[in-house]
């Protein structure tokens, strides 16, 4: 009873913290940021040290390449939001509305505050599991999207782990259609807080316990099993579960804590731990493919095991278990 009080008191004391913060701060980003924000990444972080889920054994070379990632997201963060401020400016409550395709009038930001952030919340999320879902199952996404699937446990630090390309395209999708609703610059705000908040505990190394909670929120609790290396394991994309549970991929096994392996399916010759190598894994795909099925060719080759073996089907499988599997 006490870890489940404990993790609800630690998500919705969070929350409530930084909608009070996004009010006193009069919705101004870099105050959410600097007073808010950043001091809740390094208590997430900190809290992976008192209480994990599992025992924080650094690979080699594991905590620089995150490092490197977590200092490329600054860069790219601001890289997007020059863009979003572009897109407000050049079409203030929405393209439909600007152009008068829809009645101004029936743009989102006529409604309260808290029905906007539900829609931009709501509809932020919704695009972010149809995008999520498109780089698992299209396979020139699933090159850029599969360096964020190479680590071989969760974590704050790894939360971060992805190329850039794969950052930009999934991020201003999102942003892009979230403003077509009208919603204002101030409900977009809030609703990313509180999906600030969200996504990060996804990614907790923390002994949570959320109860009913995960069948409505992807908890770090749900979200270790999208990084299952086993592809019928390897679902629940989105943090408000509602969109998994429509189209049939939310995934919560009863009887087990966590998947038996995270990671890849097949990571011989993969840059698990090397940054450039993970910037360049588009470039390299085909040659990397080549490697692991020469490797998985060799029945006797010990060093390579099971986790040699190629999918019999589109390329994208190639990192996931055989269609038997699924």
């Amino acid at each position: 009873m006490l870890p489940l009080v404990a993790s609800w008191g630690f998500l919705f004391g969070a929350l409530g913290l930084g909608i009070y913060t996004v009010l006193n701060t009069q919705f101004d980003p870099t105050q959410i940021a600097l007073t808010f924000l950043f001091p809740y990444y390094a208590l997430c972080t900190a809290l992976q040290y008192v209480w994990p889920e599992q025992a924080n054994r650094f690979e080699k070379g594991e905590v620089l390449t995150d490092s490197l990632h977590n200092v490329a997201l600054v860069a790219i963060t601001g890289f997007t939001d020059f863009f979003i401020h572009v897109l407000v400016a050049a079409t203030g409550t929405g393209l439909l509305f600007h152009f008068g395709v829809l009645p101004e009038s029936w743009a989102a930001h006529h409604l309260p505050l808290w029905a906007q952030v539900l829609i931009a919340w709501l509809t932020f999320d919704f695009m972010f599991y149809v995008t999520h879902r498109m780089g698992h199952e299209i396979d020139a996404l699933w090159r850029l999207h599969s360096v964020h699937h190479c680590a071989h446990r969760l974590s704050v630090l790894n939360a971060s782990r992805a190329h850039p390309l794969d950052l930009i395209w999934r991020r201003l999708i999102p942003v892009f259609v979230t403003f077509q609703t009208g919603v204002s610059p101030e409900a977009f705000i809030m609703s990313g807080m509180i999906g600030s908040v969200l996504a990060t505990i996804t990614h907790m190394n923390v002994r949570f316990r959320f109860g009913w909670l995960n069948y409505l929120i992807g908890t770090n609790e749900i979200h270790r099993w999208h990084h299952s290396n086993q592809l019928h394991e390897a679902q629940n994309y989105s943090v408000v579960m509602l969109w998994d549970h429509l189209f049939g991929t939310f995934v919560y096994p009863k009887h087990r804590t966590r998947p038996t392996q995270m990671g890849l399916f097949n990571e011989h010759a993969y840059p698990i731990h090397h940054y450039l190598g993970q910037l360049l894994v588009p470039l390299t795909w085909s040659r990397m493919k080549a490697r692991q099925a020469q490797a998985g060719s060799q029945p006797h080759d010990t060093d390579a095991g099971p986790m040699t073996r190629l999918a019999d089907g589109p390329e994208f499988l190639d990192t996931l278990p055989l269609p038997a599997d699924r």
